[in-house]
């Protein structure tokens, strides 16, 4: 198995680490005589920092910041500066979670007509950009389309730059970069990490896992997943290989007692839900295993109890990159909070853990499609689904909200359907999932209240109760990241704070850059009595 590399398919990659520079000591001057030393009271006088200013600041790589820093310039206009930091290096790949993450296997959107719309433009180029076939980005591509996107948007790239905010007075003053004598000022700020990072370091308080529905529930969380690329097996030979426990009397026995004996009825009855089907194509490019027959026999083989805690091999995307090499998005681990929050600090590394199981992944494969050939690789980082959210913003948005069609229109940019994914389930928290939703949003679910020039996009922003099982969909938050954008540039042009612009202002704008009106479509989707628990 291939640890942290891409093989020649992911050659961009490369992962290294900066030394310390050392220090020199001089020697005594030689017309100084021997009781004349330097002056122990003297200090040396410190080299003024490098300072850099932009009008807008995007900290973080993912899709929602590349839209974020796009808009603001296409808002400002040619001369206004603005720049995406990002902590990786230079070489690293850009994109986060759909290039370094693996995560080809694209969420659209299931509202009507979503592609039509004006918060959609930034999502729409960027599927043209990396030549999405139809549902499925190849992460080479992906790194390519992004670039180009930014070079066309005339947005600066600064990489190896890790930035801790210095906060006076309810603003960012500065942002220091860290082992570097430079400071970079700007009027607005948006953090479009995974994990929130920069609105952390400023300060701002956060929920942990799910405890904004129950406070029991703070070390509680979706599964975080790798995602491998399995080169030497084709579509055709992945279903060979399930079919082996599809036909076999004596598999499907075994497999219904490792089910039945691990789960309740309705449980058990979930899993067993779809056995029988093969490997289904749901997209030209993009694949679902509908049955959970391959996971449970490798469990049965590796006399591991099927069970969503530890590893668990559940029902999988896969992604046709080329002929034989497949992005796979089924590998669960299950790991409370705190354990998350220790993967996200080192850069969502793959654990030891995952790298050994997925190397018993890789001989299981080999063993059963007869090809030795066979190759798992892992990504540089891992795809965590969730771990904190920002607490202190101007609006969260609320499962209880979703449910019922999101914000009122006057508070709205967008709408977006998706289903509440409780991907590995979270451990302590029962209750009936609600249907698909369709709700409308806005801006002020990722504007720091506290602080008046910060912003946050993605997984970590202002969700509360079960809201971010359908919130932290990468798809949503570019809509949101390109409303943000737009709100960072009016408030430059307005000559106010960022988080005094309001979603109408957003959604005024870009229906007048894009000669397009938005349609907002949110729709109460369920009966608020029967999810009353939901908060």
């Amino acid at each position: 198995m291939a640890q942290l590399s891409w093989t020649g398919l992911l050659a961009a990659i490369a992962l290294f680490l900066g030394g310390c520079n050392g220090l020199s000591i001089g020697t005594p001057d030689a017309g100084l005589s021997e009781d004349s030393g330097p002056d122990p009271t003297a200090v040396a006088t410190p080299e003024p920092p490098q300072i850099e200013q932009y009008d807008v600041v995007v900290y973080g790589d993912e899709l929602p910041g590349i839209c974020a820093a796009i808009w603001a310039k296409k808002t400002l206009g040619d001369e206004a500066r603005v720049v995406l930091v990002r902590p990786q290096a230079a070489e690293a790949m850009l994109g986060g979670l759909l290039t370094r993450g693996g995560l080809a296997y694209l969420d659209f959107d299931k509202t009507p007509r979503w592609y039509v719309q004006p918060f959609s433009e930034c999502f729409l180029d960027f599927l043209e950009q990396a030549n999405v076939g139809e549902s499925c980005v190849h992460p080479v591509r992906a790194d390519e389309g992004m670039r180009r996107m930014l070079a066309e948007g005339d947005v600066s790239l600064l990489s190896d730059a890790r930035l801790k905010p210095v906060v006076n007075e309810g603003r960012i003053d500065y942002a220091e970069v860290v082992g570097q004598n430079k400071r970079i000022e700007a009027n607005s700020f948006i953090d479009t990490t995974q994990q929130a990072e920069l609105a952390i370091a400023a300060g701002q308080p956060y929920y942990r896992g799910y405890e904004s529905q129950d406070a029991d529930l703070a070390q509680s969380t979706l599964g975080t997943s790798i995602v491998p690329i399995v080169e030497g097996l084709t579509i055709e030979e992945l279903r060979q290989i399930e079919a082996q426990f599809h036909n076999d009397p004596n598999w499907v026995a075994q497999i219904e007692e490792s089910i039945y004996s691990r789960n309740d009825a309705a449980g058990s009855q979930f899993w067993m839900s779809g056995f029988g089907f093969p490997l289904y194509q749901s997209y030209r490019d993009g694949y679902y295993f509908r049955s959970i027959a391959m996971g449970a026999a490798y469990h049965l083989d590796r006399n591991q109890p099927f069970s969503l805690q530890g590893f668990f091999w559940d029902k999988a995307n896969v992604c046709e990159l080329d002929g034989r090499s497949l992005s796979w998005n089924g590998f669960l681990f299950k790991y409370d909070v705190e354990t998350i929050r220790d993967i996200e600090a080192n850069d969502l590394q793959p654990t030891p853990e995952m790298i050994a199981e997925l190397a018993e992944v890789e001989t299981w494969l080999r063993e059963y499609s007869g090809n030795p050939e066979v190759e798992v690789i892992l990504p540089p980082e891992i795809y965590v689904r969730h771990s904190v959210s920002v607490r202190d913003v101007v609006n969260p948005l609320s499962g209880q909200e979703i449910i019922a069609g999101g914000t009122p229109r006057e508070e709205s940019i967008a709408t977006f359907s998706y289903d509440f994914d409780f991907r590995g389930g979270v451990d302590g928290l029962s209750m009936r999932v609600p249907p698909l939703p369709q709700y409308n949003f806005g801006i002020e679910h990722g504007l720091s209240r506290s602080i008046e020039n910060l912003a946050i996009a993605g997984r970590s922003s202002g969700y509360e109760g079960i809201a971010v099982s359908v919130g932290r969909i990468n798809t949503k938050n570019v809509y949101h990241g390109q409303g943000l954008g737009v709100a960072a540039a009016l408030a430059q042009q307005q000559g106010v704070p960022l988080n005094q612009i309001t979603s109408r202002q957003v959604r005024d704008r870009w229906d007048q850059m894009t000669g397009r009106t938005t349609e907002l479509r949110g729709r109460i989707t369920s009966d608020n009595n029967e999810y009353s628990q939901v908060r």
